[in-house]
């Protein structure tokens, strides 16, 4: 059924009309009303057999896109399976109307912004879930930094401008950035958008922190200079200030940033895929970006089940080497902590060996990566398999990784040229034991030099190949991780504990 809505402002849904079809209601603009009603009539489980394409899917939404009614439309229906969910909806707006209004509101403010063309609710299953439909920008590709000039310019003056007005906008990230074919910026996904006065200095850091997130120096960093110039040039004059407060902004954002994403881990999202808890069978987790996650479950099912012997085994478990892949048995706990810390790793872009898969049991836990296919640094080593300029670019290497890996807070407390590998294609060294990683706060600088202290025993162990030159290439790449992502490090003191824990580790291991 079709009839006239009630007024809905002065924005795109002003003349809306209401569409409703049994459990399911909508409102929606003149144009696609029909088709929507033919929508809704169906649940959401198959509207890809309805002119709609199933694109994206998250934990707390689904994303269509495709044709109504000759409308080229984005669909986005957000999930309300758990009890929090749906109290929620309950308690508020749902979010499909919440989002449709946001919209409106914004454009209203003078933001460009997607066109709402309808908001509602539609069912799937036994559940109701909220939708809202808007007009998609042809064309057009998510912003990024290594866009040109201008483009970089026009979204540091849109990101002042939503400031400005008093747009609260929590999650605008490069991604809800979009940028048409003339270069016009069109911003989404306004669910979580605030209304009120123009943020302080700390909120609006926060902003820019979050939105420059991919760079390593936040929107200091010097890929985001043109946008960063264009920002503090569109509106009043900030105070001097504004540079520390975005530094700070950067540093708490990179720090729960780390917790937030280690969650990915043990959940459904586009990092990972999650099976449901079955009484009496193992449960997999299956990192995405290795590839189809059923083919990689039945793969790394066939490798267990084909009873190859490991290649050592020792009080923590087995490990085995076997058709591409390195697989190693530990208890659930361990498994687990071990496959949080790969993750941990990705998100601070450190190079480990790549992630595939975890299984686990009540007891146990298997964790499967791809296998390097190289012998580890100090078997190189070893064998004199090394030049000097590949000295120089692994020391270089190895710096630029633990210099991350201590500016995100994390420390490695087995760190050796066994458990290093050299990458046959990038050439850059992965660390591919992640037993010892473990997790501090990221000013805590506790830890540092006994892991810098093991990694200058097994260099001194190993003949120091290259001399002194090779510790100062390690050095320098160690300083200048920290430097762009914003840290500093107590060189002086960090240095001495090295030393201390070099002796004792040699002392130890004679």
């Amino acid at each position: 059924m079709v009839h006239e809505a009630p007024d809905e402002g002065n924005g795109p849904l002003a003349q809306s009309v209401a569409v409703a079809t049994g459990r399911a209601r909508a409102t929606s603009v003149p144009s696609i009303a029909a088709a929507l009603q033919e929508l809704l009539a169906h649940d959401v489980a198959a509207w890809d057999t309805f002119g709609l394409e199933r694109f994206k899917e998250r934990t707390v939404r689904s994303v269509f896109r495709g044709v109504l009614a000759g409308v080229p439309v984005h669909v986005k229906v957000f999930r309300a399976d758990t009890l929090a969910d749906r109290a929620r909806d309950a308690l508020r707006r749902p979010r499909g109307a919440t989002e449709a209004k946001n919209l409106v509101r914004a454009r209203e403010n003078g933001i460009p912004v997607v066109e709402p063309l309808a908001y509602g609710i539609a069912v799937d299953g036994d559940h109701r879930r909220a939708f809202v439909v808007t007009h998609t920008v042809e064309h057009a590709a998510p912003f990024d930094f290594t866009m040109d000039a201008p483009s970089l310019r026009r979204a540091g003056a849109l990101l002042r401008r939503i400031q400005d007005a008093g747009i609260d906008a929590g999650d605008l990230h490069p991604g809800n950035l979009l940028v048409d074919r003339a270069g016009d910026l069109h911003a989404l996904d306004l669910t979580s958008v605030r209304f009120g006065g123009p943020p302080t200095l700390a909120r609006r850091a926060a902003r820019l922190a979050f939105f420059c997130q991919e760079l390593d120096g936040g929107a200091v960093d010097p890929r985001a200079r043109e946008l960063l110039d264009a920002y503090l040039a569109a509106g009043a004059a900030l105070p001097a200030s504004f540079r520390r407060e975005l530094e700070l902004a950067t540093h708490r954002w990179r720090a729960s940033a780390l917790v937030a994403f280690g969650r990915r881990a043990t959940r459904t999202c586009r990092h990972t895929r999650a099976d449901e808890r079955r009484r009496g069978r193992p449960r997999w987790f299956v990192h995405l970006p290795a590839g189809d996650a059923d083919a990689l479950t039945a793969e790394c099912e066939r490798l267990l089940a084909d009873g190859a012997p490991p290649l050592r085994r020792g009080r923590r478990g087995a490990v085995w080497l076997h058709s591409g892949f390195a697989v190693k048995e530990r208890d659930a706990g361990a498994a687990r902590r071990l496959w949080l810390a790969a993750y941990w790793l990705v998100f601070a872009r450190v190079p480990s060996a790549p992630l595939v898969a975890l299984r686990l049991t009540h007891d146990r836990g298997f964790v499967f990566c791809r296998d390097l296919g190289a012998p580890s640094l100090a078997t190189e080593i070893a064998a004199g398999a090394l030049d000097a300029g590949a000295v120089t670019a692994s020391a270089r290497s190895i710096g630029n990784g633990v210099g991350r890996l201590h500016a995100h807070g994390l420390r490695n407390r087995d760190l050796k040229f066994e458990n290093l590998v050299r990458d046959p294609v990038t050439r850059e060294v992965c660390i591919v034991d992640l037993d010892g990683v473990r997790r501090a706060s990221t000013t805590d600088t506790r830890g540092r030099g006994a892991d810098l202290g093991r990694l200058l025993a097994a260099f001194r162990g190993a003949g120091s190949p290259g001399g002194d030159a090779t510790v100062r290439t390690f050095v320098r790449a160690y300083l200048r991780a920290h430097g762009d992502l914003l840290q500093t490090t107590p060189l002086r003191r960090v240095a001495r504990r090295a030393e201390q824990r070099a002796g004792e580790w040699a002392s130890a291991h004679r």
